[in-house]
């Protein structure tokens, strides 16, 4: 039995969030072979269930979710959930908020929401596509009520309106320098994706792997970005595409066009 860890954005989905039709008939070829199939996404367990819900066909067993530190079965029981302390995510906030080109979004206790700060006002020097995701987060809090109240984080993120991946390598590079002891920062194109501290991609499957008596040669990892670094160190099983950042490309040990082709030179 194989399992396969594929990343979500910008590796199954498409840029406009849907899921062709070649990666869905690759998936269903994979499980029915009797291979275990799993969601491993620095993306909050709602936003998961919402791509889902129009693809009833693609049967995942497994969720790993904000960067490992959510580990759902297929059945959503908790198999792990660990957070980021509110101290130190105060700290986060309090770096970021009044920075007119960075967004933050946040998952604490089940919810998720957008922070009213300068970011968020959409402006003409935004892409249509940093708008719609402004958008997509209906749940919003102010600063005010953000500070106010202690949660228990299981994922933040801060993204560049601008696109700017030199602004978010360098918010990553800040983010480990002030606050390593106590959370992990992943590159996401032009995301930074921050999770409790020893939660990644690569840990959440580690568990996975353990609960089910199972080694690495059995793994399977596909994924586009640097939070997907760890799953690649977890096995030797590693794609990424052609098209991605060079430095990428060097990390995982298979590149390939689409998830179809990765699944095809699994079960060949």
């Amino acid at each position: 039995m194989k399992y396969l860890a594929c990343d979500l954005d910008g590796t199954l989905l498409k840029e406009d969030h849907s899921i062709s039709k070649e990666n869905i008939d690759a998936i269903i070829k994979f499980k029915e072979a009797g291979n275990k199939f799993i969601i491993s996404t620095g993306r909050n367990v709602d936003s998961i269930y919402d791509v889902f819900k129009d693809y009833p066909e693609i049967e995942y067993d497994y969720i790993v979710a904000c960067n490992g530190s959510i580990v759902l079965d297929k059945n959503k029981e908790v198999i792990m959930n660990e957070y980021i302390e509110s101290d130190i995510a105060e700290g986060v906030f309090n770096d970021f908020i009044d920075e007119k080109d960075v967004c933050i979004h946040f998952e604490a206790d089940g919810q998720h929401y957008l922070v009213e700060s300068k970011g968020i006002e959409c402006t003409s020097s935004h892409s249509k596509e940093i708008d719609e995701m402004v958008l997509y987060f209906k749940d919003r809090i102010s600063v005010e009520d953000l500070l106010s109240e202690k949660r228990r984080y299981s994922f933040i993120s801060v993204f560049s309106t601008q696109k700017d991946i030199e602004l978010a390598e360098k918010a990553k590079d800040l983010l480990i320098e002030k606050y390593g002891q106590g959370l992990e920062a992943f590159r996401n194109q032009y995301f930074v994706d921050i999770a409790p501290k020893n939660c990644s991609k690569g840990n959440g499957l580690r568990k996975l792997l353990e609960i089910n008596n199972v080694g690495t040669d059995s793994l399977y990892a596909i994924g586009d970005s640097y939070n997907d670094v760890s799953m690649f160190e977890l096995t030797k099983n590693s794609y990424t595409f052609h098209h991605v950042e060079e430095n990428l490309k060097n990390i995982a040990n298979n590149h390939v066009s689409s998830v179809k082709e990765c699944i095809e030179s699994i079960i060949k």
